[in-house]
């Protein structure tokens, strides 16, 4: 029986985004809460692409830009792997525990593949993870692999191997030992309530500063919920629904007087000057916990952004929001066209729901932004007018606008698959800087060129469309003219 046990955890997380990650600073608080010694090796200031989404949001016109060197902030000169196998020279960890996107999953697995000679057992977890056990366990340099929650999974295997115990029966793991896989029975959901406050002493200062509606600011990210309680069908939660169906259930609500302590104490300890709530619907809950959150936030005080569906704003809401600093709010529209919405997305919201939501922010100091989705499987870019044209009629300040990526676990992932347009194995792109699906009535470039023009034909009256069309076009005059009336465009409307 051993009394130290070192964990050295890997945020494998994409390039320059700095948002604090609520699931590895729990995890890092639950292993200390065990007596474990914790380390974190994080990739996000290291260069592993060739622009971060926020770049890719800059140049597409959807958020102002912002620049990290004003603060100092650069992406680090020497190598990622490098630096990874230093680490783990020096550290000497008993475990290592991969956590990774399936966008960032490559560079994972490159990472463990360089460290595979030290014969460190290794993990895998995350989402990616949960709905890819059987793709990831086959990699040579990964040893378990974590489907679902792993704050309670990892605590029980690390105190395991630490005393010397049997590590082949831990629930939620996947383990390969000798030659045999041994899969074991998912565990219930954990409560939120059970959870200890995250420790964010893994994380380099920088890592705190976060660019939100045109400025950078300390943030802090809170998960005031687990989940959602929808099941679209683009969205991960789908699959996280399913699978926890005879479990609980995946969606939970972090009891509010626990929420608004621990943000208490990290705005001490951290001097936070804006907060990130972690939450897929904010409205959608009971009014009593709405009210509850208004009355106690205030202690808190600093502005705070949200995401929400049209169909949970009410003018109350609304005016309950302004009053206790809530800054910006996110509704997603995703698609215009109805169908499209209730038949393919599981979103059954009439357009003038829609339209109504927005309008009651109209006289809010609140910045509402609306988030849009582009190149769904049988959508057409006439589909994609529709969506315009609905973002026209709300005029809403923010216009953002994604790809739709075919994460596994969403239920759009298996259609994609059917149909031929990608096969198991296929990783998912980023949803900020390309398309990953190449179809017959929407083609990749066609995708990309409508992505950068989109605000602007949202914005610009549509005497400017026709040459707003030559701005899709992948060739030097059709750059120049967009950046020519990229430059109106911020100049008007960012």
């Amino acid at each position: 029986m051993r009394k130290d046990f070192k964990v050295l955890l890997i945020n494998c997380n994409t390039m320059m985004d700095t948002l604090i990650t609520a699931g590895i600073s729990i995890l890092a608080a639950c292993l200390r809460k065990e007596g474990m010694d914790v380390r974190l090796f994080d990739t996000t200031f290291y260069k592993t692409a060739d622009r971060t989404g926020d770049e890719a949001r800059v140049y597409t016109l959807q958020v102002k830009k912002t620049d990290f060197k004003e603060l100092g902030i650069i992406p680090k000169e020497t190598d990622v792997i490098e630096d990874f196998k230093k680490e783990v020279e020096e550290f000497k960890p008993d475990l290592i525990g991969l956590s990774c996107i399936e966008v960032t999953y490559k560079l994972g697995i490159e990472m463990l593949q360089a460290v595979r000679h030290t014969g460190i057992p290794t993990l895998v977890g995350g989402v990616y993870a949960t709905f890819s056990p059987h793709i990831i366990i086959k990699e040579d340099c990964v040893d378990m692999v974590c489907v679902g929650e792993g704050e309670l999974a990892l605590t029980e295997l690390c105190k395991k191997m630490r005393d010397g115990g049997d590590i082949t029966n831990v629930q939620n793991i996947l383990v390969k030992k000798e030659g045999l896989l041994y899969k074991n029975e998912l565990r219930g959901s954990i409560e939120m309530r059970e959870l200890p406050f995250q420790d964010w002493s893994i994380y380099e200062k920088q890592r705190f500063w976060k660019p939100m509606g045109g400025k950078i600011s300390v943030t802090g990210t809170f998960e005031m919920n687990r989940g959602c309680p929808y099941s679209c069908t683009f969205c991960v939660n789908s699959g996280l629904n399913k699978l926890y169906s005879n479990k609980g259930g995946y969606y939970r609500e972090q009891d509010i007087p626990r929420l608004i302590d621990e943000m208490l104490e990290k705005k001490e300890e951290y001097n936070l000057q804006f907060v990130y709530l972690v939450a897929e619907s904010f409205l959608t809950t009971s009014k009593k916990r709405i009210a509850e959150f208004v009355r106690l936030y205030p202690q808190v005080g600093l502005p705070f952004w949200i995401e929400a569906r049209p169909e949970s704003v009410t003018e109350e809401y609304v005016d309950v929001l302004e009053s206790v600093n809530c800054e910006g709010i996110s509704i997603g529209i995703e698609s215009g066209n109805e169908d499209v919405r209730k038949n393919v997305l599981g979103r059954n919201i009439p357009n003038e729901r829609t339209i109504k939501a927005f309008g009651m922010f109209e006289d809010s100091r609140i910045r509402v932004s609306a988030n849009n989705i582009i190149g769904f499987p049988t959508e057409t870019r006439e589909n994609i007018f529709e969506t315009i044209e609905l973002n026209r009629q709300i005029n809403a300040k923010g216009v953002m606008i994604s790809f739709f990526s075919p994460y596994r676990g969403s239920s759009l992932r298996e259609v994609c698959e059917l149909e031929g347009y990608l096969k198991e194995e296929d990783i998912a792109r980023d949803y900020r800087l390309a398309p990953t699906l190449d179809m017959p009535q929407l083609s990749m470039s066609e995708l990309s060129g409508l992505q950068r023009t989109f605000p602007m034909y949202v914005k610009f009256p549509k005497s400017e469309w026709p040459l707003i069309r030559i701005c899709e076009g992948q060739d030097p005059e059709a750059d120049r003219i967009y950046e020519e009336m990229s430059h109106m465009y911020v100049k008007r409307f960012l």
